[in-house]
């Protein structure tokens, strides 16, 4: 063989090579998470879904083309405003939206769930859905940033849209208790305050008497 030829065969097996890595790699739809509760300090169920089918411009990704294997992985990364560090967490996840959902392991690193051993060889997967419960909710309220995610060598991209929540300010309810009962102008009165929800850190309680200053339990 010439050596020109030589050269040839070996830029088409490296061409080769870079197609058949590069098959099965794309970025597909944000996650979409929804929770059954959004309160600050409450233990949630999260429910995640990943559409492998398209991406944020609804454009069709190769995902039919595109088969997974036993040593595939499904992550989950909660944002930065989760502490899961002593959470219990509990993972059940279904596949293509066929059949009873799975429990898996919630094999849990700083905050990335890491699911593995759950796809079979070959496997065409459409859509994936990840049910993490257990899950206490941030302190203070607010606008969390966004969830991430992948399948395999596929990575759900960020769009700020499905792949956040807004956690929601509880209720902030105390009750009072007064010794003694009953005071003159020159005594003092002690006030209890038992608080039943957490109160945001540099808040304030605000005691309003009443305008005659006499009251009774």
């Amino acid at each position: 063989m010439s050596a020109k030829l030589k050269r040839n065969a070996l830029w088409a097996i490296l061409l080769l090579f870079l197609w058949a890595s590069s098959v099965g790699c794309f970025n597909f739809k944000e996650l979409r998470v929804t929770a059954n509760t959004y309160t600050t300090n409450a233990i949630a169920t999260y429910t995640i879904l990943y559409d492998r089918t398209i991406t944020n411009s609804f454009t069709t990704t190769a995902f039919a083309t595109s088969p997974l294997n036993t040593s595939s992985t499904v992550t989950l990364v909660f944002p930065l405003q989760y502490n899961l560090a002593s959470a219990s967490l509990a993972c059940n996840y279904q596949i293509n939206s066929v059949g009873p959902f799975t429990t898996a392991p919630c094999n849990l690193v700083s905050n990335q769930i890491t699911l593995n051993n759950i796809f079979t060889a070959g496997a065409i997967v459409s859509n994936f859905t990840l049910i993490v419960a257990n899950v206490p909710n941030p302190f203070p309220a607010g606008r969390t940033s966004s969830f991430s995610g992948t399948i395999g060598v596929n990575v759900a991209v960020p769009n700020n849209v499905n792949s956040l929540v807004t956690i929601t300010p509880a209720t902030s309810i105390c009750s009072f208790t007064f010794s003694p009962a009953l005071v003159f102008s020159s005594g003092n009165m002690v006030f209890s305050i038992t608080l039943t929800n957490q109160f945001p850190a540099g808040g304030t309680i605000g005691i309003q008497f009443p305008l005659t200053r006499l009251w009774s339990l």
